[in-house]
């Protein structure tokens, strides 16, 4: 297991998301880059609001949701590569991944980058573009990776993202997000 761990309290106000519609449980990793990646984690639970409806006598985890991890998971990789932009260019620090970040967690600087930075930032999952190959039940535990392959001049950033269960790969393809800042 990672043991550079976002403290909950901070990884929520990464993201702008909360229950029920919070689809990350962890990060795994981050890489810092213009090819950079994300790793995240989400665990497949029976008592998930949206597991009651689908399926009900064989519940599955629902596609739009799966799409919606990929669009979280990216969301978290631009979020933190901003920080990670924001913090270099008035501390001259270079952050490059999860270790970088966790170990300076406790500096209210980056503390006080990572909440602005939330209430200046917006954006939406804007399109897909996924193949769903096989099925995450309650119980698994999917893993996202998200890697940025281009941002457009219109705020739009196309990522290549992939979901697994174990070794199988259940989805993968294209997610675009829009973003702008406030």
């Amino acid at each position: 297991m990672n043991k550079y761990i976002i403290p909950p309290q901070i990884f929520l106000e990464m993201g702008g998301w909360r229950q029920p519609l919070l689809m990350v449980d962890r990060i795994n990793s981050y890489q810092y880059g213009e090819k950079g990646s994300i790793q995240v984690i989400k665990h497949v639970t029976y008592n998930e609001p949206y597991m009651l409806g689908h399926f009900p006598d064989n519940p599955i985890m629902p596609g739009a949701i799966i799409s919606e991890i990929f669009g979280q998971a990216s969301e978290y990789l631009s979020f933190l590569t901003d920080i990670c932009d924001i913090y270099r260019e008035r501390h001259g620090d270079n952050l490059q991944s999860l270790r970088d970040i966790c170990n300076k967690l406790n500096d209210e600087n980056l503390r006080e980058i990572i909440r602005l930075r939330r209430a200046q930032v917006q954006g939406v999952l804007a399109a897909q573009n996924l193949k769903f190959k096989n099925i995450a039940y309650p119980g698994d535990t999917i893993e996202v990776t998200s890697q940025l392959t281009f941002s457009d001049d219109n705020g739009f950033k196309h990522y290549a993202v992939c979901a697994h269960v174990g070794k199988k790969v259940i989805s993968k393809g294209t997610i675009i997000n829009y973003r702008e800042v406030k």
